[in-house]
């Protein structure tokens, strides 16, 4: 814990970043579990140089002018610097430099984690005493600009930060950059992920010849486009942010109205691209499951999101309600993810007019439980009459390729629970219906917990044994 505070009226100032994490004030530990499993999940342990963090720092303290800026990510307990520039005008003898890390409680970005907001410090000696920051006693520095590191999954897992060894103030205006930048650099990396195998990765051998093959071109070439649409999405964004917050200058009600429709139209696609690329890596050459600590709220909330503007325009509504207790699982975040956005897109589709689409998450061992289903003041609570024929075929042909290669063609709002169906299974669980023709179904899935990977989650443990006796 750090041993000195930020005054109440910085950390109360209006200003908000671009993008920020969907649910905020989670428990420190949680935090920290969470963080440490996405850094390993993106390789981003160690004191090894990013080269497109590196672009970014460089990027920061060239627009905003500024002598110091880094990209670190941090574990429970110490910031390591992932890219740096400048950090010779500090001093050719001092750690930082060298070292490339800086323990928690030496530096500011506690309040960056915790908050998973900016924190802009205009000048750090208005601490007293003993409750001055080490990195103004260490090295000098006066003034302080950070803003979150946030991974394509919500997950903030470092800062980008500007520092300046003489007091200065931070606009709107360059919070607002800075947050752009942060979200391009992370974007790129992970999109390097996705198309560039990792170290000591083989890729499999695969023939040249034949139609699969040339479907396996056509698919990562579909791929490829479709992740260069995130660069112009993410500056399309960023742009009608700062509009909207009239960053430069005040804007009719008309020009108001016009960005924000901009703004959220450019929030949607990007969802939808986001969507896309997930359905490009679930593969028969795909890696198997992954296990991280995984927090269905947050999770279930961030997939709400993204559904709510194509709920709204069929005018439904959704509601996620999870039991009370410790709500993280040891599952593959991607498969979860996917299940719940493919289920609740479905049932957008399926759901007769103004009706709300519920989700429930439960504890039942060491399995997530699910539970779908609508409620309507008309018809009452149950399930759409095509999701009760999709289940009986599906149970009458056993799987889901049978199903595919029936003469007619499948109903298109059909595809999205086909695919949770394959999903659910290749995560070892499984689907089925419960309830009564006279009181409603319900959908019911089931996701068992699975055995965490010292690999990638190092001294994190099973999260879903917590609080069982």
């Amino acid at each position: 814990m750090l041993s000195f505070s930020v005054p109440e009226t910085w950390l109360d100032a209006p200003i908000t970043g671009w993008p920020c994490c969907l649910i905020k004030n989670k428990g420190r530990v949680d935090q920290a579990q969470l963080r440490q499993a996405a850094i390993a999940r993106l390789d981003l342990e160690g004191k090894t140089s990013i080269a497109i963090f590196e672009e970014a720092a460089q990027l920061a303290a060239r627009f905003l002018q500024a002598p110091v800026s880094w990209v670190s990510v941090a574990n429970h307990s110490t910031e390591f610097l992932k890219a740096a520039s400048g950090l010779y005008s500090l001093g050719f003898a001092n750690r930082l430099a060298s070292d490339r890390q800086i323990p928690l409680n030496f530096g500011l970005t506690t309040y960056v984690l915790d908050s998973e907001q900016p924190v802009v410090i205009p000048d750090l000696s208005e601490f007293s005493g003993s409750d001055q920051p080490a990195l103004m006693t260490n090295y000098g520095i006066r003034s302080y600009c950070g803003v979150p590191l946030i991974t394509s999954d919500y997950e903030c897992i470092g800062t980008l930060v500007v520092v300046d060894p003489n007091p200065r103030g931070f606009s709107d205006r360059d919070v607002a950059f800075l947050s752009m930048a942060a979200r391009w650099a992370m974007a790129e990396y992970e999109r390097s992920l996705v198309t560039l195998p990792l170290p000591g990765s083989t890729p499999s051998p695969r023939s040249v010849s034949g139609d699969s093959s040339i479907d396996a071109l056509r698919l990562n070439l579909l791929n490829q486009l479709i992740q260069d649409l995130r660069n112009p999405l993410t500056a399309v964004l960023g742009m009608t942010s700062m509009l909207n917050r009239e960053i430069y200058g005040p804007l009719t009600e008309k020009q108001r109205e016009y960005t924000e429709i901009a703004w959220r139209s450019s929030q949607a696609l990007m969802a939808q691209v986001d969507e896309i690329l997930d359905l490009g890596l679930i593969s028969s050459d795909s890696p198997g499951l992954v296990p991280a600590s995984v927090d269905i709220e947050r999770l279930g909330h961030q997939v709400i999101t993204m559904l709510t503007p194509l709920a709204e325009k069929l005018t439904h509504t959704l509601e996620l309600t999870v039991e009370p207790g410790q709500n993280l699982w040891l599952l593959d975040q991607q498969t979860v993810r996917q299940v719940l956005y493919h289920t609740l897109f479905s049932l957008i589709h399926m759901a007769s007019a103004n009706s709300t689409i519920r989700l429930h998450a439960s504890r039942k061992q060491d399995s997530l439980a699910l539970a779908v289903w609508v409620a309507n003041a008309w018809t009452g609570d149950g399930l759409p009459t095509s999701l009760i024929t999709l289940y009986e075929c599906l149970q009458q042909h056993g799987n889901v390729t049978a199903l595919s290669l029936e003469g007619e063609e499948m109903p298109r709002n059909w595809l999205g629970l086909v695919l949770t169906s394959h999903l659910v299974k290749c995560h070892g669980g499984e689907l089925h219906l419960y309830g009564m023709e006279e009181s409603g179904y319900r959908l019911g899935i089931r996701l068992p917990s699975l055995k965490p990977a010292r690999s990638h989650l190092q001294g994190v443990r099973d999260p879903s044994s917590s609080g069982r006796s």
